[in-house]
Parts: structure tokens; sequence; C-alpha cells
């Protein structure tokens, strides 16, 4: 968890700045300037210096300003550890155009090395993070030492009413090339109750040292190495008090075209397009969070929408999908995770698929779509006791029929077993024309669906079960396209054929329901999606005597 990683180092930084500052107005008053260089210069092995404008103190309100504060690296000290392998892993610009401590009792300190403050200010602070991959503190150990050691230095204790930091803009880049990664708009970071020693370090109930916390960032936005997708996340407000988190908006962001996009691929791949706004995490385990795990009670996402492009005219990638069903995924996952229940009560999902052969898009739809998973966790303690993740789909397909289906997920079994149940409502047949036409190169003239169910038990290898549709009066023309005008054409002897082989309805004449018992042996260079349509139009077409 990165951004998280990031907070820890960001609300550091400004601390230990602030810590150096209060230390050595309190006991080297006469030389603060060069004690506060002199300061910085030797904890950082000489990597940064410091540097400030105007500096207030009133010392006996214990009160403390200092404004255009600039924290600088130094490169060349920079690229002398880099050649002994002690460069860190991570380095830092700060620009702080004001900083205010108040009410620091200075007695306390000098007798007892403890600093006890009102409140910590840091106004509108510019940071920039330069990642090296080199060093031990790098993000996958951040710090090397202990946290509250690094901001105590000599003292032994710090404890401050409030801290905040007010507008903050926090970019993260590659060292090497300077490629902006990661953007941090106007955050806001409240700490209430600050005790920074050895014994509250221990204390789990606690974020960055602090009784209760909030987070508030307007936006964080990233763009992926390609420069396919952008990423956007607007307004996130979190809060340990009530233990819940707030986001107004995820977005994953194409960034070209469609037929460009998929330009800058060799094979057949799928462009996502993806929204979700109002989301909120309800009993966010602090103490699992801070160890980069997630677990909640629940996760509500007000609305949303999910649409996929692909172009099947590009060539397969032939990669082995085996051990890649979306339940062994969600175990695959670097973050543990433990939801009770995700829900999506209001979304829009389409996928949208280029056929080679009449060069048209076709697109599956689904409105009105409210989804509720339970039990969505990779942690296998829970899964021993409740083994079962539950996925419910609720739905208008093509916005003309209803749809329901429940899937459950078995992610510790280990050939990925799965389960699917599902039931489509009445439709004109004609309705789906805008699949078959160009997907499937068919045309159905006219007909009623009354209803179509399927049942199916899965895994990594294959499906199994009935598949029943109920129909009426079923006419269907096979297509082809014409070399010249590149339109779709009839062709007659094949749907004369079709007209003698399809069965015009189910029950047919003699009273009697035809269900097609399927056992569809899987593709595992395909998805799991393509596995469960594959079984429901193998079914399908049994029932229709195709």
């Amino acid at each position: 968890m990165i951004s998280k990683k990031i907070l820890i180092i960001v609300v550091s930084l400004l601390t230990l700045t602030g810590v150096a500052f209060l230390v050595w107005s309190i006991y080297k008053k006469q030389f603060l300037r060069s004690k506060v260089t002199e300061a910085v210069a030797g904890e950082s092995q000489g990597i940064y210096s410091i540097a400030f404008g105007k500096l207030d103190l009133d010392e006996v309100n214990g009160n403390l300003s200092v404004t255009d504060l600039q924290l600088r690296p130094d490169t060349v000290r920079y690229n002398e550890l880099a050649q002994t392998d002690n460069a860190p892993g991570i380095v830092a610009h700060l620009s702080v155009p004001s900083l205010k401590v108040t009410g620091v009792k200075t007695p306390k300190a000098l007798l007892n090395k403890e600093i006890e403050g009102r409140k910590v200010l840091i106004e509108n602070p510019q940071i920039e993070l330069y990642f090296t991959n080199k060093g031990k503190d790098s993000l996958q150990r951040v710090p090397d030492k202990e946290l509250y050691e690094q901001l105590l230095g000599r003292l032994s204790r710090i404890a401050i009413d409030t801290v905040s930091i007010v507008n903050a803009t926090v970019v993260t880049r590659n060292l090497s090339d300077g490629r902006k990664l990661m953007q941090f708009d106007s955050v806001q970071i409240d700490l209430f109750k600050v005790a920074v020693d050895s014994i509250h370090s221990k204390d789990t109930t606690r974020l960055l040292f602090a009784e209760n916390a909030s987070l508030l960032c307007r936006k964080i936005s990233w763009k992926d190495k390609r420069g396919l997708y952008e990423f956007i996340i607007s307004e996130v407000d979190f809060n340990t008090r009530g233990q819940r988190m707030d986001i107004a908006r995820i977005a994953i962001n194409p960034l070209l075209p469609e037929a460009k996009f998929l330009q800058q691929f060799k094979y057949a791949n799928d462009r996502f397009d993806i929204e979700m706004k109002n989301i909120r995490m309800v009993n966010l385990s602090l103490p699992l969070l801070m160890k980069q795990s997630i677990a909640a009670d629940s996760m509500i996402v007000g609305q949303s929408h999910f649409k996929i492009y692909r172009d099947i005219s590009y060539p397969h990638d032939g990669r082995n999908r085996l051990e890649h069903l979306p339940h062994q995924d969600l175990m695959h996952l670097d973050v543990p995770l433990a939801i009770k229940e995700a829900s999506f009560p209001s979304s829009f999902i389409e996928y949208k698929e280029r056929n080679s052969q009449s060069e048209q898009s076709g697109k599956v739809q689904f409105y009105n779509v409210s989804v509720r998973i339970s039990n969505l966790t990779n942690d296998t303690a829970i899964l021993k006791s409740s083994p079962i993740c539950k996925l419910r789909f609720n739905a208008r397909f093509l916005n003309k029929a209803s749809i329901e289906t429940t899937i459950s997920f078995y992610p510790l079994d280990p050939k990925g077993k799965f389960t699917i149940q599902g039931t489509l409502g009445s439709m004109p047949a004609s309705a789906v024309n805008q699949l078959t036409v160009p997907m499937g190169l068919a045309r159905i003239e006219k007909g009623t669906i009354r209803k179509l169910t399927f049942s199916f038990t899965g895994n990594d290898y294959r499906a199994d079960g009935p598949v029943t549709i109920l129909y009426d009066d079923l006419a269907v023309t096979l297509l082809k396209k014409d070399e010249e005008d590149k339109t779709l054409d009839k062709k007659k002897l094949a749907s004369l054929m079709a007209k003698i082989v399809i069965k015009k309805a189910n029950p047919g004449k003699d009273g009697e329901v035809r269900t097609a018992r399927v056992h569809f042996e899987r593709d595992t260079k395909r998805s799991f999606f393509h596995l469960l349509w594959k079984s429901i139009f193998t079914g399908v077409k049994e029932n229709v005597g195709m």
C-alpha cells in the first residue's frame, strides 16, 4: 500500500523538521540557525541541508514561528553514498512557507527531556519525494529504524495536543529520470493528542502516534508507465474516530480512443473505462490498516460504471490463465483483504467487442445493476470457518429483461471450484440482434424468449450443468459480409438450412420441455467469463437444435 507509506513519510519528515527546531530553540537559542542546520546535516549523513527565512521565538510562552523553510537534498553527497550502497531509498525536497508551534512547556523539556506543546501548524507545504530504488529504507521498508526513535532523537517523550498539516501538495518521482509517479493535491492531516514515546509506540489503536486522526485529500492522480491510463481518486476523507473512509470518486480513464488504444498492443487486449462514486468503508480496522491490510464491515459504492472494449481481429496472446478465476486472483492479491459485505447498488456494465468478420462491434449491456458480495476476503483463517464468497447480481439485460444470478466461489478449493445459477426473464428475441448480428453474423427475425435458466458447477477446467431456454416462434437468418460494400447480406442456402434445423419453440408441439445437459471443457487460455458465456451458449444452441 504505497499511499499509506507515503503518508508516514510525509508526516515523519514534517514532524522531524519541527522537532529539530523545538529542540534547538530550547537548548541552544543563541545558536539556533547554525545548530538546526548542523543537526539536519548530521542526522541525514549530509544528504540534506536546511534553510529558512524569518524565525520568531517567544520562550516565555513557548511559541515558535518559522517562514520559508526549505529542506533540500545534496545530490553530490547522495551520489557518494550510492557508490557504497548506503544511499536512502527515498530522497525528499521539502518547502514549507509557514511553520508555527505554540504552547511548549520549556522547563519540562530542560528538566526531563520531554516536549509538551499545544499545537503544531504546518501550512501549504510542498513535498517532493524521489524514489531511488536503492537502500534499505525503500518502499518495502519504511522506515528501517523504529519510527518513534527517529522522531525522539535524544528526547524521551513528545506530546502535542494537535498537529495540523494544511493544504499540502505531495509529488512522487523517479530520481533517475524525474518522471512523475503520483500527485496528492490539497492534503490536510490533523492529529489529535499525539504522544511519541516507547509506550505509545506499541498502541495499535493509534495512527501516527495520535489518539484520533483525520485525513482529507482533494485529489490523488497518476498514470501508468505506458501512458494509456490515468488513475484518479477524488475527495478522500478518512477519520479514525468513526473508523470510516469516504471517497467521492475513483476513476480509471483510458487516454486514447478505442482503435488507437489497441494499436499499442501486438495481441488482443481489453480497454477499460471504470468509474465509481460515493464510496464508503464502515468500521475500517485501524490496527490492520497500519499493517497494510484492509478489513471492514462493509464497503458501499453508490454509483459506478464498468466498460470494456476488445477487438478480436487481433491475435490471441495464448497466455495460460489457469488459477486466474476471480476468487483465485483474490487469493493472489498482495494486500490482505477482509470485507464482510461489498455492495454496488447502482451500476452499469458494458462489454463491447469488434468482430473481425463483420468488422462491426456488438455490445453486451447490463442496466440498473445491483451487486452484493459477501465474505470478500483472502484471509485463510476466515475462509476456513466461512469457505464461500457469494456474489448476487441483479440487472436489466440490454435494458429489456430482468436477470438474476448468484455465484458461490470457493477460494480455498485447489481447483478453483465455483457454482452459478441464473435466470433471464421474458424479452423479444430480436432484442439480442445488437449482439448476434455483429458478433455472430446471425439475425433473429422474430420470436419471444420466455425464460432462460442455467445452473453450473465449475472449476479451472470445466463447467457442468443444465440450461433451459423457453421460447416461441423463433426464426433466424444467417449473414455474410459483402466484400464490395461491406454490408451484411443474407446467406440464402445456410439460412434455408437453419430454417429446417432450428426448432421454432420450446416446449414444442408435444409439450415436452427440452433441457440441455452441458459439459463444457474450458480453454485454459481464455477467461472465466469466456467459460461462463460458452457454457450458456452451448446449452442454448442445443435447446434450439443448432
